[in-house]
């Protein structure tokens, strides 16, 4: 029997992410079954679970999918500006609402499934990190902190920051009427402190 390429193997995965991710945002965690799911995806059982041995890998595949794309943008973005930055990463949720319902999922199905909460604490962390790590530089540049002093204000920004995130992702979900506009502003004139 011919090997299988890895490539072939990363495209087959992602296939199966992507059908996965389909039916968490139709059906809830919950709901999504991996008979669902395996329905969705037009394989047999084994080959899925050849992939994914659980619907906890599945949802943490979709989800570290989802951010990935929206963090890669993000380190796309050109220059250094706080504010902007943070803006630019609501602005791309906004344009993106499949991940921002992925998120909220996962943070609903956190409160009584430890997987889903070390995953939520996970994708929670990577963004701290990764403000801590941006803006940590920037504090030094751009505010002439010591290094002591940038660390310890990073911090503090990147949790004001993860709570602007969550604020986002859950307003945007459950709100009628949610304001993508002022929720913009609020966030650029917090982000600008």
């Amino acid at each position: 029997m011919p090997r299988v390429s890895q490539q072939y193997k990363d495209e087959r995965r992602r296939e199966i992410v992507a059908a996965a991710s389909e039916c968490f945002l139709e059906h809830g965690y919950e709901g999504a079954s991996m008979h669902r799911i395996i329905a969705a995806t037009g394989l047999s059982a084994g080959a899925l679970y050849n992939h994914f041995p659980s619907k906890q890998e599945l949802v943490a595949a979709a989800v570290r999918a989802a951010l990935d794309r929206v963090l890669a943008a993000a380190e796309d973005e050109p220059g250094t500006d706080p504010a902007a930055w943070v803006v630019g990463l609501l602005e791309r949720l906004a344009a993106d609402p499949a991940t921002t319902r992925l998120l909220l999922i996962t943070w609903g199905g956190a409160v009584s499934d430890p997987c889903l909460a070390a995953l939520a604490g996970e994708h929670l962390g990577r963004v701290r990190d990764r403000v801590e790590e941006r803006y940590g530089r920037w504090a030094v540049e751009e505010l002439g902190l010591d290094d002591d002093a940038a660390r310890e204000w990073a911090g503090m920004f990147a949790q004001a920051i993860l709570s602007v995130l969550q604020g986002w992702v859950v307003q945007s979900c459950l709100l009628p009427g949610f304001d993508h506009g002022a929720y913009l502003d609020y966030a650029r004139t917090l982000a600008a402190q």
